[in-house]
């Protein structure tokens, strides 16, 4: 599996524009899809591979928030297509210039998964250096998560399109986390910042108790989405992929592969369920009855997720993931990563190796 590591790091890195932004290479037209390139990333971070191209990515999303977007939220970031400079220049290369498509495809989930990339480059380089100069931005990204939170304490995809996806809402609790995480690891570096008597300065005192303060808030708001989540969106043996307008709730149908299906993964993904709680072993024991050979899908016409394989790794269910890991080997990585595989693909499938090679659940 070293092998399959490393030449997926240096497959993701070759997505990588000199601008820092990470290419989706959609057939036809490549696109900047930052929710696809948090993901890319995860894995370079989980590895502690290219560090300096992560942060790079990091500046990159910091540099193109909006004030505010097309909606009217602040510190979102749009998808961009990539136009050529001139004629005969590859596009993706620094003769490309990169447009905004002025739309995303949600506000919740694209600032929720940066947090989480932002604390997966923190942890792997110690770099709370960085968190504190951009903690001005950082919370703008805080503010776009919740932007669209509701009463019910989970949120719309986008101002735009009322609708809650359990996928969505996953991610932002781990988001909060993962923010909450960061603001005490600013309050410690704030901390260290201490006068020559060995004390802090009154200033010092009330940067440290205001991170503290600021990251028991995110962390209580992470315990309500969770809360709010298994309340009201567990049902019939898994989880309703989607609340529409009026609460109207849609119940999960295990035969549709999307969302349906694929969303009952990601409490298991994000957290919100630990995978040697009963509710994980339940959840993923229904996957299974549904999926039981998901393990074979790695040929482009029915490649099924990395995703899938992370979830799998989480819950120790190391034979399917070896299979499906030699599988994309043959029918993915040495077919020069054909379509539908793409860098998030590869990211999370690093995230999974990872999780995969140290034996045991990701704590």
């Amino acid at each position: 599996m070293e092998a399959v590591i490393r030449q997926e790091a240096g497959w993701i890195l070759a997505q990588q524009l000199p601008s820092g932004a990470v290419v989706t290479a959609y057939p036809g037209r490549p696109k900047i899809v930052p929710y696809f390139a948090h993901l890319a990333l995860y894995g370079l971070a989980a590895w502690g591979l290219s560090l300096p191209r992560v942060r790079a990515y990091l500046d990159w999303y910091l540099t193109h928030l909006e004030r505010p977007d097309r909606y009217g939220v602040t510190g979102t970031v749009y998808d961009y297509y990539l136009e050529r400079k001139s004629i005969g220049e590859g596009v993706g290369d620094a003769a490309s210039t990169e447009v905004p498509a002025y739309s995303y495809d949600s506000s919740d989930s694209y600032a929720a998964t940066f947090l989480t990339l932002v604390r997966c480059y923190c942890e792997a380089s110690g770099d709370r250096e960085w968190v504190a100069h951009h903690l001005p931005e950082l919370e703008l990204v805080a503010g776009a998560m919740l932007a669209t939170l509701q009463k019910d304490n989970l949120t719309l995809a986008r101002p735009d399109w009322k609708v809650k996806y359990l996928m969505d809402n996953c991610e932002v609790y781990q988001g909060l986390k993962d923010y909450a995480w960061l603001l005490a690891r600013v309050r410690g570096y704030a901390g260290e910042a201490r006068m020559p008597n060995g004390h802090l300065g009154a200033e010092g005192e009330k940067k440290v108790s205001k991170y503290a303060q600021e990251a028991g808030r995110y962390a209580a708001l992470a315990a309500r989405v969770k809360d709010a989540i298994q309340a009201k969106m567990l049902l019939d043996g898994g989880y309703c992929p989607a609340i529409y307008r009026a609460g109207l709730r849609k119940r999960p149908n295990w035969k549709k592969w999307y969302p349906d299906a694929l969303a009952q993964l990601f409490p298991i993904i994000t957290g919100v369920l630990t995978p040697r709680e009963e509710a994980a072993r339940r959840l993923y024991a229904n996957f299974l009855r549904n999926y039981p050979h998901w393990y074979r899908q790695t040929a482009p016409e029915n490649f099924i997720t990395t995703l899938v394989a992370y979830a799998a790794t989480l819950m120790e269910d190391r034979w399917r993931v070896r299979q499906y890991v030699e599988g994309l080997e043959e029918n993915i990585i040495a077919r020069g990563h054909p379509w539908p595989y793409h860098a998030a693909e590869a990211g999370i499938l690093l995230l999974a190796l990872k999780t995969y090679l140290a034996g045991g659940v990701k704590v």
